[in-house]
């Protein structure tokens, strides 16, 4: 059965309803721009504490919807001795009836909890992402003429405005540089135009690059070449080597073997 995003939104967010919690993310922008969910499709769920977190899981177990096997354990766990004090706390569970994966996410932003629509919707990287669900209002919030106000929504948008000129500028965490890559290709082959985006990301891989070469340490001249290639291929608009370097960095821990699997 194919459903559409409209119809995968509301099946899961029937339960939830009246939670401090939203949806946001992939499902709900393949819903606003029209697009259809992707075979590995999942709705993501932002709890606003610990506590609505828990409550989430419950609700969906006691409206049928299993955990992911491999959560069992986290489930497990979370009840016996609570949850860590980590920037993110997840957990998986299935939409059977739409083949669905449902990613409940507690997260913190600075050290504090992502409290609000507008604050989650705020922590993605593309401004596609910047429209959700309030589960607790029932009602869909869209941002995005808010946080771009000088770009048509009818077409493409550059990265979140916080994002943007920490990019553009060069200013990107090691984990965040390299997982970019990865989000970028995927959401390309979802259907979305990202050329804005593009433009943001070679500036700053560049930048990035760039500052890297000058330092003296080894590691982070890797680094500085690292991005380089990746400015490159996402200029070159190579999606496929992008996404296979994007699934093989989620798995690797050597700048070097990332190195080569951009090769």
């Amino acid at each position: 059965m194919t459903l559409s995003a409209t119809e995968v939104i509301g099946h899961i967010a029937a339960p939830l309803t009246g939670l401090p919690a939203c949806i946001a993310g992939s499902t709900v922008a393949a819903e606003v721009y029209d697009l259809p969910l992707s075979e590995n499709s999942d709705v993501d769920v932002f709890c606003y504490s610990e506590q609505a977190l828990i409550a989430a899981v419950q609700r969906l177990l006691s409206a049928g919807f299993p955990l992911n096997p491999r959560h069992e354990r986290v489930w497990e766990r979370w009840l016996q001795y609570g949850l860590r004090s980590w920037h993110t706390n997840s957990i998986k569970l299935v939409d059977e009836f739409s083949g669905t994966e449902i990613n409940l996410v507690h997260k913190l932003m600075g050290g504090h909890p992502t409290s609000s629509l507008p604050q989650v919707l705020e922590s993605f990287d593309f401004g596609l992402l910047a429209v959700g669900y309030d589960l607790r209002e029932s009602h869909r919030q869209d941002l995005r003429s808010f946080l771009f106000p000088k770009h048509p929504l009818d077409g493409p948008l550059p990265l979140m405005p916080n994002k943007r000129t920490a990019w553009r500028s060069g200013f990107i965490s090691q984990y965040n540089g390299l997982r970019e890559v990865g989000r970028y290709a995927k959401y390309v082959t979802y259907g979305h135009d990202l050329s804005l985006v593009k433009d943001d990301l070679i500036e700053g891989y560049m930048s990035a690059a760039l500052y890297m070469s000058q330092r003296d340490d080894p590691l982070k001249i890797q680094l500085g070449l690292i991005y380089d290639t990746i400015a490159r291929k996402i200029e070159m608009d190579d999606i496929p080597d992008l996404m296979e370097a994007g699934e093989q960095i989620l798995t690797l821990d050597s700048l070097d073997l990332i190195m080569e699997a951009l090769e």
